[in-house]
């Protein structure tokens, strides 16, 4: 019920995880290949009757961790973003380049409904945008004309992503967020550490 350590995989195959969350921060900085996001978890099912969950997502090059907040358990998944697809190790997948999209295929300027930005909901009421939408793949991306900046994103089987364009901030104050390993990811941590060795990296032999 959780999906605590999930990746998108590139296929639709069981078993699929769906998480309802919103980031309240993503950093990004194209030079250290590093991102960082911050979120919010709502629980569903019979978990909805309990608090909220946090989770941070860090990627600095080739290496991912997954830091949860379990209701004041805290929990670090030292995690491959080459996923399970390796078949001619060793595989090395990247935080995704400000210029990922070059290729995309223009599709034209349309009028949509954004979702749950700028107290907006869904549907009929999400906020009435004029968008560019591109596609790369299955990958679609709707940018706003004038900034060039990415609005709304969106892949079948993979999620939803939703950029108000009034939050963009263009300089990271605090450089420590990529910092990696995280403490807490590493041996002598009080945190409940999965697939991570002593130096906080990533290792399958772990439990």
């Amino acid at each position: 019920p959780f999906c605590f350590g999930f990746f998108p995989q590139n296929d639709s195959s069981k078993p699929m995880c769906y998480r309802s969350e919103d980031a309240y921060v993503k950093y990004y900085d194209i030079e250290k290949e590093a991102s960082r996001t911050e979120y919010t978890i709502h629980n569903g099912g019979a978990f909805s009757l309990f608090p909220n969950i946090s989770a941070v997502i860090l990627e600095v090059q080739e290496q991912m961790w997954v830091m949860n907040d379990l209701w004041g358990v805290k929990q670090c998944i030292c995690t491959n973003p080459s996923g399970n697809h390796c078949t001619n190790p060793p595989c090395k997948a990247y935080v995704h380049h400000w210029d990922t999209f070059k290729t995309a295929q223009y599709l034209g300027r349309e009028k949509i409904g954004v979702e749950w930005i700028q107290d907006h909901g869904a549907g009929e009421s999400g906020k009435i945008m004029e968008l560019d939408h591109f596609i790369l793949w299955a990958h679609h991306v709707w940018t706003d004309p004038a900034s060039r900046r990415i609005i709304r994103a969106w892949k079948p089987f993979n999620g939803l992503q939703l950029y108000d364009p009034e939050a963009w901030i263009d300089k990271v104050e605090d450089p420590s967020v990529f910092d990696g390993p995280p403490d807490e990811c590493k041996k002598g941590s009080k945190a409940v550490r999965i697939k991570c060795n002593d130096e906080g990296y990533h290792d399958p032999t772990k439990s």
